[in-house]
């Protein structure tokens, strides 16, 4: 086992990432990114039901890293609601958005507030994004009162309507959390212990029209996400992840009503690698805006996470320490 160098694993994720061959993706298949349906059990609440959802969980964590959700009860309208936000809040002026900029000096919390197009973070890469996103991040110290907000009158009701996405998503979120158990092998309420204050990052990303043609610039670049899962809402195509088992890049459909989800670095190590934390990217349309609302989902900053015990044995012995968030990943994202 070797210990955790949060500065060498962020040296290793920007490495990887600039040596992918990203230029020739293909559609995606029908079985390369599965369907999740947890209407069944959340309906029930039968076993029988979480059973088979976790099955085909399993089967697309352990082969592709990314699925699609449905039945998930987030309705149309709430969707609809958190897109119009977003549309509108991108469509102000930048001088109105200026004072709450993402890291400005003088605000105490990093990585919340508006990140203009352009910026090299998020992830870090040397050339900028081609997009900008507003961002509110939560955990067990930080509250909504901690992030940055416009004034009401510049853009009534915007606050009201992200922290109510904020609140149904993060419900979405635990709720799934014992389907992600059984699909481990493990108790249903294996995870509620981890996750009492999780972590999480709401983005609302704007990927404005791009009329380059050069090939390494990106709506956002080639990268794997740091968390446990990320719940993505998408309202046109534009991510492109890569197939482990296919060994090429894919197109992933946008479905209407339907989350992307994907596996991190976070479940990675915690499952000793048995979980895919699967490289993607997004590029921006030619024509029009694009917008993505990903939520990214972690367990409590603090909490120690041991190698999961289905996930371990005498053959296969736990490749990395027990470590918390606030040691490996948060460190990586310059939190």
């Amino acid at each position: 086992m070797v210990a955790f160098d949060p500065a060498a694993k962020e040296r290793e994720l920007h490495d990887e990432a600039t040596s992918w061959d990203t230029s020739a993706p293909v559609p995606a298949g029908p079985s390369d990114i599965p369907t999740v349906d947890v209407g069944p059990w959340f309906e029930s609440a039968d076993p029988a039901d979480l059973a088979d959802a976790a099955d085909v969980l399993r089967d697309a964590c352990e082969r592709v890293g990314f699925h699609q959700l449905v039945g998930h009860g987030v309705t149309d309208a709430e969707i609809e609601e958190i897109f119009a936000a977003t549309r509108a809040f991108h469509a102000l002026d930048d001088e109105l958005k200026q004072p709450i900029l993402m890291d400005r000096a003088g605000h105490p919390v990093g990585g919340s507030g508006w990140m203009p197009v352009g910026e090299r973070k998020l992830p870090r890469r040397a050339k900028g994004n081609l997009n900008e996103a507003f961002l509110v991040k939560r955990d067990e110290h930080l509250g909504f009162d901690d992030n940055q907000w416009l004034d009401d009158a510049v853009l009534p009701g915007f606050r009201a309507t992200v922290e109510a996405y904020n609140r149904r998503v993060e419900a979405l979120a635990l709720r799934l959390l014992p389907v992600w158990a059984v699909a481990l092998d493990l108790p249903a309420d294996f995870f509620a212990s981890a996750f009492e204050h999780p972590f999480q990052r709401l983005r609302m990303t704007h990927y404005p029209p791009d009329l380059a043609s050069a090939t390494d610039e990106f709506g956002i670049a080639p990268h794997v996400d740091t968390t446990f899962f990320t719940l993505l809402l998408q309202d046109s195509p534009g991510l492109t992840i890569f197939s482990a088992e296919r060994q090429c890049w894919i197109s992933v459909p946008s479905v209407p009503g339907a989350f992307v989800v994907n596996s991190g670095e976070l479940l990675r190590t915690w499952s000793n690698d048995r979980v895919l934390s699967t490289r993607h990217f997004a590029n921006n349309s030619a024509t029009e805006s694009r917008y993505s609302i990903p939520f990214f989902f972690n367990a409590t900053a603090d909490f120690p996470m041991e190698c999961l015990p289905s996930c371990h044995g005498p053959d296969n012995p736990p490749r990395y320490p027990t470590i918390s968030y606030n040691q490996s990943q948060a460190v990586v994202q310059g939190e």
